[in-house]
């Protein structure tokens, strides 16, 4: 069974996914479940208190963090994926790195293209730092969320780091 707690974040919604004792998802969409079912339509899933919320409150508040410390498992996802998605969760707070930057991190240097797909199916937005992705081309780039949801969530990043 996958439990689900949402809260309140940054003037919408955030919803943690559990399954057996790590997080399997993160929405940031007004409806957190239906996005989930988005990605995982076979799946069920029930409403419980996890207490991993606490953290994502933490973060909300500007106050450090270490989001990379929670445990995380995927409940898809191609190997190529995979590989992508852990390198965006090794990143460091302070880091960010282009597409063709996380693509040599991730030992796929030449799939610039498969690794911005990749980094658009993330189910683990937030831990695995999506939002610090950027084009070479400069500016902020998409997000599944919105650019304003990257651009605040990297000034969180920017905060949790200034008060180090």
């Amino acid at each position: 069974m996958i439990m689900y707690d949402t809260m309140p974040f940054l003037d919408r919604h955030l919803t943690i996914f559990k399954q057996n004792e790590a997080l399997v998802f993160i929405s940031l969409a007004t409806d957190g479940v239906k996005e989930f079912h988005l990605f995982y339509p076979n799946e069920q899933v029930t409403r419980a208190t996890l207490p991993e919320i606490i953290d994502f409150q933490r973060y909300a508040a500007g106050e450090i963090v270490d989001l990379s410390q929670l445990k995380i498992n995927y409940l898809t996802g191609t190997s190529f994926q995979r590989d992508i998605w852990r390198a965006m969760h090794e990143m460091l707070p302070n880091e960010t790195l282009t597409y063709a930057q996380l693509a040599v991190r991730a030992n796929h240097p030449t799939a610039i293209r498969a690794v911005a797909s990749a980094v658009g199916k993330n189910p683990l937005t937030i831990i695995n730092a999506c939002h610090r992705i950027l084009p070479k081309s400069g500016g902020i780039g998409k997000y599944r969320y919105g650019p304003e949801m990257k651009q605040r969530l990297r000034q969180l990043d920017q905060a949790m780091i200034a008060s180090k």
